[in-house]
């Protein structure tokens, strides 16, 4: 029997979206290809393999606190990069050696940063699936006032990339691009932000769109969620999620509010709370719980609140109800942006959260405006965005 033609995909696996989203493009390619899965971190690892894939853990392995590292600097909260020059030299040598064995048609990856050297050393091609936030198109199309553009030129320009980057590129002769934003590039980029939230009606050559890509992992909701959802009756019910960059103190934050309100709250947040903080909401109308299908939700839910990343965000604006969101970095503001100048979601700094501000958010999203523009925003969004990626990744590297 012929052996199926490979495709590669490295998501940062302490990333739950990108994790799911790669699982999703590769239920579509895997009919034809075999599609290998690698990374550096455990946290959602098993989620690959439960949706039948192999995924290989390579050295170093990161630790919960590099992880921790990682999110912070990526939110700029934090200063402590781990990515040394010995730790990318190793990263690197494992990944150009797991390409060699794969010997893929191409790589697919979200924010694996060591693979944008990899893959360019091994010469294999790069195709990343990313936001439109904060990428070149973004950026060079931006809108806004004048400080605002200029900052965003400015960012087009910035020549500035990591030591241990620059040391291991120079090891293997590779010769990184001039900007900072083009050494993470793609040889191709696929866009998953709704095509209604971009503003440029044109994408360079190596950009496209693809739309949304949503996570079907579960088809139905625990036992004890639904028992949960049939008890509450009357009570109106909230959901709840951070995702992978959210954090204990602003969990905790939030749930103080919601604790004194007539809401049943639905809130996947145990990988970041500790036990004590999990018992203090016992009996009360907060459920902590593991992570949950929040699409199966939103027939339940009265209005979410959620950080900003894209497929969190996405998500709640396929699901019909407003939402109340909390950016954490750059790219989760724009992305809630978006949604509330379309008018289903409002936007709250987590930096200075009040009990009032959260309050008065809680009331207002429950107007009939926002559910109007949230119904509306549902009926015309597009969540192909798997089936796209994959076919446009098998015609561009067909044999």
């Amino acid at each position: 029997m012929a052996q199926r033609p490979v495709f590669v995909f490295a998501p940062a696996t302490f990333n739950l979206a990108e994790t799911t989203r790669m699982i999703e493009v590769a239920k579509q390619l895997s009919p034809r290809y075999d599609c290998q899965f690698f990374g550096f971190s455990r946290t959602f690892a098993d989620w690959i393999t439960k949706a039948g894939f192999a995924f290989t853990l390579l050295t170093p392995v990161l630790t919960k606190e590099q992880e921790r590292q990682i999110i912070a600097l990526d939110q700029m909260k934090g200063l402590t990069n781990p990515f040394t020059e010995e730790m990318v030299a190793q990263r690197v040598q494992n990944e150009l050696a797991f390409l060699q064995q794969q010997k893929p048609r191409a790589v697919v990856t979200g924010s694996n940063v060591t693979i944008f050297l990899s893959a360019r050393i091994a010469k294999f091609p790069l195709v990343y699936i990313k936001p439109y936030a904060l990428s070149r198109p973004q950026l060079t199309h931006q809108t806004g006032s004048w400080a605002k553009k200029s900052v965003d030129q400015l960012m087009l320009k910035i020549p500035w990339k990591p030591r241990a980057f620059k040391k291991i590129a120079q090891q293997y002769d590779l010769k990184l691009p001039k900007y900072t934003i083009d050494m993470l590039d793609g040889d191709q980029n696929l866009i998953t932000t709704f095509r209604e939230f971009t503003n440029v009606s044109e994408y360079p050559p190596n950009y496209h769109n693809v739309g949304p890509i949503f996570a079907h992992l579960d088809t139905q909701l625990p036992a004890n969620i639904l028992r949960l959802i049939q008890e509450s009756q009357e009570k109106p019910i909230v959901y709840l999620a951070l995702g992978s960059s959210g954090n204990q103190r602003l969990a905790k934050r939030i749930l103080a509010i919601l604790k004194e309100t007539e809401y049943v709250v639905l809130a996947p947040l145990k990988q970041y709370l500790v036990q004590e903080a999990i018992q203090s909401f016992a009996g009360t109308s907060i459920h902590i719980t593991d992570l949950l299908p929040a699409p199966l939700l939103a027939p339940y839910v009265q209005f979410s609140i959620i950080h900003g990343g894209e497929g969190t965000v996405q998500t709640a604006c396929l699901s019909g109800k407003p939402f109340i969101g909390f950016g954490l970095q750059q790219e989760q503001k724009m992305n809630l942006h978006d949604c509330q100048e379309y008018g289903n979601a409002i936007r709250l700094d987590p930096l200075v959260l009040t009990r009032k501000k959260l309050l008065t958010a809680i009331e207002t999203i429950q107007t009939p405006s926002y559910l109007k523009k949230a119904q509306e925003l549902a009926h015309i969004f597009d969540g192909d965005g798997a089936k796209r990626a994959a076919a446009f990744i098998e015609k561009t590297y067909e044999q």
